[in-house]
This record gives structure tokens, C-alpha cells and sequence, in this order.
């Protein structure tokens, strides 16, 4: 079965209590096979079976569950429509792009109208795709988000409320407010029902659909909550309200309290939750709009949408760097921040890679274009980043799961109160019943279990970026802080990865060094590995091509030259291929002491040399390695070289334990090894390490700033820098943390504040307040993450 992924916004999401229904509902529809919803970015991740069902289906169950899918209108005038050919073609091909709803493109004003899905498309994508098909936007205007429209709609609604509340207020306390006209009177009493009757109806009318919503679902939300506690307190003031009013019986104040101050506690979640992915926002705006083209006519400022591959672009000091590039001409200083989290500028000159929305702090450069659209490395890190957004952690699915019960268990609990009062205290007394049941009903809140995970996971993702570490999960975000053991692949992951030959032993008169060197060479030709290019680089001139050529992996090469068989590599290949080395191990005992990788040169079944290379620790080695000791987390050093020049590297950049001869596939058997008494995260380059990281609890792929696709590994460093493995760690246990103290808060909460209301001593109004006060709290104790720096736990 091939399955597609996408991603929706939805939109009439309040709670935890809607997370859960709308999982459950969508996950009973016959082929989708997973839906994971987000509070917090109220987003759903889907996966489903395109020749079972279609995405229309699951956006009618999505909308038959009582809440819909948000869809974005762009109006853009378009530049190089000639005909109604050109219009209709283009609508044609916008109409295919996924992501896109609808499409009018009209040929008599050149303009096109898209409705396009958020979650998938953004206005830069969309702009590429039009410039692509060879036309141009001269102008667009965006209708407002789903964030602005429902932050707009809570603010009308909570001046409504506090409008219409404030008289009832006034009149609803004449035994402190007697000097006020009317108070206590019949046409007090009825102005407040009048009011009540609004802020109920008008400023309350977004819990009642979303109880009904809930409802139809058989299932139970913060808004059932409200709904059930506000109404219940208007009811009964309304019933003591005719023919005369009962004072001792009104609680208007009950209910129209709740509503406004629980609208107005939406209000500030609506507008926290917006900074929590904030990040993602400033890095879309790192892109410059337009960008200097060099022509034979000199240079041109065109849209970057229309920058092609290989085109030469003049930067300034102080301009953007529009795309991935290389440099051509020039020398400068770039600023990476905001890319790859390095502090300090990076030196550049003709040859070096640029990436885009990176700034040119000094002199001019003149950069040709290697990357374009969503191929660059500023897309990558936006679209993993989202990605790694919407999947949850396992700590966060159990929460949802919890708060899916947690509206149905309130209202028992409240249920129960209300018997208990009625029937024990006052016998029979409704009003005295009737408060400590409202004040259970509307200070339980669910809102903060909810999302007490998602901020604080999508803080923790945005900081980590910022830093230049990449989670593709929040699985990878929750097991790194559990991580016991750290195991590091030596080559070019603990050292730089560019060794040197540094000696050439012949061991057979009839050959000298060079000519030892020119004969491993040429064995080494048609070699990818490190070392075999390091002799081809030392060998330095014309190499001949062999007639056979073999690599065997984690050992060496054979190669065929003039009917002569060489073999080169580790010793291990020699004497499988019958090639006497013992008399010859001193020699390589001395090389290997000395921290060096001896390679053997083997020519028609005779050892005829040995060639030594070097490769040194990087800078940040060691106080890597010292950072995460003194964390209590035992690092390990995995290599397929010889263990005595393991252990010379090891000794100088403070590992106690090595794990040497391991040949490519054995890896995994030693990773497999570690995790029997231990949570273990795997650092390697990515790709000669694929197989080890993939079966690690958590591996972390290390990037060299362009190559952050790195498809093995949960966690990607964008900077080629060892500190940003404690980086990770760090920001990994902060965020884990940050989760389980607003988890702990959350219960602790709802844990305290129940039992209080049920005593009888919270006033429903408080008890508004209080419910309003827990969902941002929450959210911006999550914020607190972004004050927070990981980089002064480095070495």
C-alpha cells in the first residue's frame, strides 16, 4: 500500500478534549492510517491511503466532526499573460500544484485568485511556482490568517463581555452598592438578565457550538464545561429572576464572569501560542525579495523567484544573500547566525559555499547561484522544523489520552458535588448546591493539559534551530534527555576527517618509497574512501588506470595494473588474500603507537610496503567530550581502525572506551550491544554510519552546513561542530523538563483547585479567572525557553 502525508490546519480547535475527537474520528475513516493533531499549531498530520480515499473525504470527516479546514485566499497580479490561453493554462497548472484548493486566473486584469492550504504552501512557493511557468507577480494581497481573524473575533467578543458584564457587576451587589439608582430594585433585576441574556448568548454563543460539536461526537471538551457550568448559573438566576427577584438566588455575575474572562484567556493563548513558533516566522523573512543580477549589460534587480541556477549575483556589505551559492570573486565575512546558529562571521573567498539569507557583513561578492527555491538550506531547515513540529512526542500522547477522559470525569466529580451539597449540608438547597458545582465545572481545565506538551515542544524545536540543531521528531526531542551513552564514529566525526599521508615504508629492496606510493595509487583511483584519496593527493601526478578495480568495504581495494594484482588496505585484506605481513609487524606496531592508520601495500601475493596516514582530532573534540562526562554520560569511540591508533586518539581527546576493528556492518551489532542496559545516541556523518544511527535510540547526524537532508539520523547538526552534540543535549533536557514542570503544574492545578471549588470556597467568577489564567500561564512559562541560552554549557 503506498501512502500519501499531508498536512491541514484546522480550525474551532479549543482544547485537549478537541485533539482527541478529532484523532479518533478521522482514524476510523477507512484509509487513514494516521492523524495526529497539534493544539498548539493546530495542525493535523495525516497519512492515508490515496486509492482508499481521498483528501476531500477526510476534510468532510473533519468537517462533519464539527470543525474545518483552514484555507488561505491570495489575489496577485500577474505580469506576461497575454490571452485568455496563457490564463487558462496557467490556472490549469496552479490548479495541480498540491496544496492548492482553487484557482481563478482571469486574462482581463491579469489577475489570479488562490485559496491554498497553510500548512503545505507558502506565499514564496507560490510566487517560485508562477515564475517558474515563466510569468511574473507584481503584486499580491493576502487576505488575513485563521490567527488574525480568530484573534480579531475573540477581541470583539471580549468587549461585548466586559461591556455588557460591567452593569451587572453594578447591580448585582445592592447590599455594598445600595447608593447606586435602581439598585435592588425589579428593573435592576431585569437589566441584569438583559445583560446576562448577551454575554450568555452573543459573547458565550463559540462554547455552545463547540459543546455541540463535541457532543455529536459523544465526547466531552472545556466547552461542554462552560457551556454546562454558565448555563446552569443563568438558568437558575433566571428562574429566582420572575415574578420577583430573589436576590440571595441571582448569580448572573456567575456566568457572565466566566464567559468574559475565559474569552479574554483565549485571547492571550491565541497571541502566546503565536510567539511560540516565532522562529519559523523570522526565518522566512531572512529571504531578500530581490536580488542584483549580473548581466553583459551590467546589473539588474530582479525578484528572487526568478534567480535560475548558475546565474552570477553582486552582494553588497550588508545585503542578504539571496540563494545557496559559491563564491566566485570577492572575499568577506558572512554572518551565519540565524542559519547555523555559529556566533562568530565566516570568513569567505572565491570557492567557499554561501547560503542564502545569510548576511555579507564586509566586502562585495559576486556569488553564482547553486541551490533555488526549495532546494536551499533555509527551506530545508523551515520544512524539517514544521515537520518536527507536528509529530508528538509519546510523552504528549499520553497526555492527550488523559485529557480525553478528563472533560467526562469534571463533570461526575461536579455532578457528585452538587448531590453532596443538596442532599448533606442545607437539604435541599439549590443555590448553596448549585455555586460549588459551577465552580468545579469551570475552573477544571483542560485547556493547559493540552498544551502543556506542544509549546513547549515547539519553544524547545524553534531554540534548537536557532542553534543550528534540527529534531526531525519530538520522539528524538524526549530520548535524547534519557540518553546514557554516546557513542562517536572517529573518522571525520571526532577527527577532521581529512588524513595525510605522513610516512611510506618499502619493505621490498626492488622498490622505493615513491615508487611503494605510486603503485598504491593507482589501486586507489577509482577510491571513495578518505584514505585512498589522501594517497592519490600525495602521489601528486599523472596516476595510470588500473584494468580491474574491487573495493572491499571496511577493509580495502584490489585493483589490476599491467596483469600485476595490487592489493591495498588493512592487514586483515593481506593475509585473506594469502599475503605474508608478520614479518613486517614492528614496523607497523611503531606507525600505529604513534596514533597513525597503516595501510599495507601488497603486489603480485608479496607485502611490498606500508603507508601511514594521519588524521587529526578536530579543535572541539575534547572539550566536547569533557562537557558530556562531567553531564554522567559515557562516551564511546566506534572506528573500523587498528586499536592502537584508536586508543592514541582517544587517550588525547579524554575517551575511556573504544570499540576498534568494527567493519561497516558490524556497527550495528556494537550499537545493538550498548543499548541492552542503556539509552544510546549514535554521532556519525550520516552516511557511512546510516545503518548505526538508524539503530540507535537517538542518532545524530552531523552537517557540514549544505547537507542538512541527511536522511539517516533523528537529529541533524547543521554546523560541522562538535559542540553542538551538548548543544542538542542540552536543549533536549531543558525542553523535557520545561514539558514535565507544565505537566506537573497543570495537574497540581487542576488537583488543588477541584477540591477547593467543591468545598464551596471559589466563587464560579474566580474560578473563571483562574481557569483563564492556567491555559496562558502554561503557554508562557514555555516562553521562558527562548530567554534561555545552551551555548554557556559549551566548553
Amino acid at each position: 500500500m503506498e501512502t500519501k502525508q499531508t498536512v491541514l490546519k484546522i480550525g474551532g480547535m479549543h482544547c485537549a478534549g478537541c485533539v482527541n475527537s478529532i484523532q479518533k474520528y478521522v482514524a476510523k475513516v477507512v484509509g487513514v492510517t494516521k492523524c495526529e493533531v497539534n493544539l498548539a499549531s493546530q495542525k493535523a498530520d495525516l497519512e492515508f491511503d490515496p486509492s482508499a480515499v481521498s483528501l476531500q473525504t477526510i476534510e468532510k470527516a473533519i468537517q462533519s466532526a464539527g470543525y474545518h479546514v483552514v484555507y488561505e485566499k491570495l489575489t496577485v497580479k500577474i505580469a506576461g499573460i497575454t490571452d485568455s490561453g496563457d490564463a487558462h493554462s496557467l490556472q490549469k497548472k496552479l490548479e495541480r500544484l498540491d496544496g492548492v484548493r482553487s484557482v481563478s486566473v482571469n486574462y482581463g486584469n491579469s489577475q489570479g485568485i488562490i485559496e491554498y492550504n497553510p500548512a503545505l504552501l507558502s506565499l514564496s512557493d507560490i510566487r517560485q511556482f508562477i515564475t517558474k511557468n515563466g510569468y511574473h507577480v507584481l503584486s499580491e494581497d493576502l487576505s488575513e490568517s485563521a490567527e488574525e481573524l480568530e484573534a480579531k473575533k475573540l477581541g470583539k467578543l471580549f468587549v461585548i463581555g466586559i461591556a455588557f458584564t460591567i452593569p451587572i457587576l453594578i447591580f448585582g451587589y445592592p447590599e455594598y452598592l445600595s447608593f447606586i439608582p435602581l439598585a435592588g430594585s425589579n428593573v435592576a433585576a431585569y437589566l441584569m438578565l438583559a445583560c446576562a441574556s448577551v454575554v450568555q448568548f452573543v459573547a458565550g454563543s463559540r462554547f455552545y457550538s463547540g459543546a455541540f460539536r463535541i457532543a455529536k461526537l459523544r465526547s466531552a471538551n472545556m466547552d461542554t464545561l462552560v457551556v454546562v457550568g454558565t448555563t446552569a448559573a443563568y438558568l437558575f438566576s433566571l428562574y429566582n429572576t420572575f415574578p420577583n427577584p430573589s436576590w440571595d438566588k441571582i448569580y448572573y455575575d456567575a456566568s457572565t464572569v466566566v464567559i468574559t474572562f475565559i474569552i479574554l484567556g483565549k485571547y492571550l493563548e491565541n497571541k502566546t501560542k503565536g510567539k511560540t513558533s516565532s522562529i519559523i516566522k523570522k526565518m522566512l523573512e531572512l529571504q531578500p525579495k530581490t536580488a542584483s543580477l549580473k548581466t553583459e549589460n551590467g546589473e539588474v534587480q530582479i525578484p528572487i523567484e526568478q534567480i535560475s541556477l548558475g546565474n552570477l549575483i553582486t552582494v553588497r556589505p550588508g545585503e542578504r544573500i539571496p540563494v545557496d551559492s559559491i563564491v566566485v570573486d570577492g572575499h568577506s565575512a558572512v554572518d551565519e547566525s540565524m542559519v547555523t546558529g555559529e556566533s562568530m562571521p565566516v570568513g569567505k573567498k572565491t570557492g567557499d559555499p554561501v547560503i542564502g539569507g545569510t548576511v555579507n557583513k564586509e566586502g562585495a561578492l559576486v556569488i553564482r547561484a547553486t541551490r533555488i527555491g526549495k532546494d536551499t538550506v533555509l527551506s530545508q531547515i523551515i520544512n524539517l522544523v514544521e515537520d518536527a513540529m507536528g509529530k508528538k512526542p509519546s510523552i504528549q500522547r499520553l497526555v492527550d489520552k488523559i485529557a480525553g477522559y478528563f472533560a467526562l470525569m469534571v463533570m461526575g466529580i461536579a455532578g457528585a458535588t452538587f448531590l453532596g451539597w443538596y442532599f448533606v449540608p442545607f437539604g435541599g438547597h439549590v443555590a448553596a448546591a448549585l455555586i460549588p458545582a459551577v465552580a468545579i465545572l469551570v475552573v477544571a481545565c483542560p485547556c493547559a493539559l493540552g498544551l502543556a506538551t506542544p509549546t513547549a515542544v515547539m519553544v524547545g524545536m524553534s531554540k534548537a534551530a536557532q542553534h543550528g540543531v534540527l529534531f526531525k521528531d519530538g520522539e528524538a526531542l524526549e530520548v535524547l534527555s534519557k540518553v546514557t551513552v554516546m557513542v562517536f564514529d572517529k573518522t571525520g566525526t571526532l577527527t577532521e576527517g581529512k588524513p595525510q599521508v605522513t610516512d611510506t615504508v618499502s619493505v621490498d629492496p626492488e622498490f622505493d618509497s615513491s615508487k611503494i606510493l605510486e603503485i598504491a595509487a593507482i589501486a586507489e583511483k577509482n577510491s571513495e574512501h578518505p584514505l585512498g584519496k589522501a594517497i592519490l593527493q600525495k602521489a601528486n601526478g599523472v596516476i595510470a588506470d588500473p584494468t580491474d578495480f574491487v573495493a572491499i568495504p571496511g577493509k580495502g581495494v584490489k585493483a589490476v595494473y599491467n596483469d600485476s594484482v595490487i592489493v591495498v588496505g588493512r592487514q586483515v585484506l593481506l593475509t585473506d588474500e594469502g599475503i605474508e605481513t608478520k614479518s613486517s609487524q614492528e614496523i607497523i606496531s611503531q606507525l600505529q603507537q604513534q596514533g597513525k592508520t597503516t595501510i599495507l601495500v601488497g603486489l603480485n601475493r608479496k607485502l611490498v610496503g606500508i603507508i601511514s596516514l594521519l588524521d587529526i582530532p578536530k579543535q572541539t573534540a575534547k572539550a566536547t567530550v569533557e562537557s558530556l562526562t562531567k553531564k554522567g554520560i559515557q562516551v564511546v569511540m566506534l572506528t573500523g581502525d587498528n586499536e592502537k591508533t584508536a586508543q592514541t586518539v582517544a587517550k588525547e581527546i579524554g575517551i575511556n572506551q573504544i570499540i576498534a576493528n568494527v567493519l561497516p556492518q558490524d556497527k550495528l551489532d556494537a550499537i545493538k550491544e550498548l543499548q541492552r542496559e542503556n539509552k544510546v545516541a549514535m554521532v556519525g556523518d550520516g552516511i557511512n554510519d546510516a545503518a548505526a544511527l538508524t539503530q540507535a535510540d537517538v542518532g545524530i547526524a552531523i552537517g557540514s552546513g549544505a547537507d542538512i537532508a541527511i536522511e539517516a539520523g533523528n537529529v541533524v547538526l547543521v554546523r560541522d561542530d562538535l559542540r553542538s552534540v551538548v548543544s542538542a543535549f542540552e536543549i533536549s533536557k531543558k525542553t523535557v523538563g520545561k514539558i514535565k514542570q507544565n505537566i506537573f503544574y497543570a495537574f497540581v492545578y487542576n488537583a488543588a483547585l477541584i477540591p477547593v471549588a467543591g468545598l464551596g470556597l471559589l466563587y464560579p467568577a474566580v474560578a473563571g479567572m483562574a481557569m483563564a489564567a492556567s491555559s496562558v500561564s502554561v503557554t508562557g512559562s514555555s516562553l521562558l525557553l527562548k530567554r534561555w541560552n545552551p551555548e554557556r554549557y559549551l566548553g
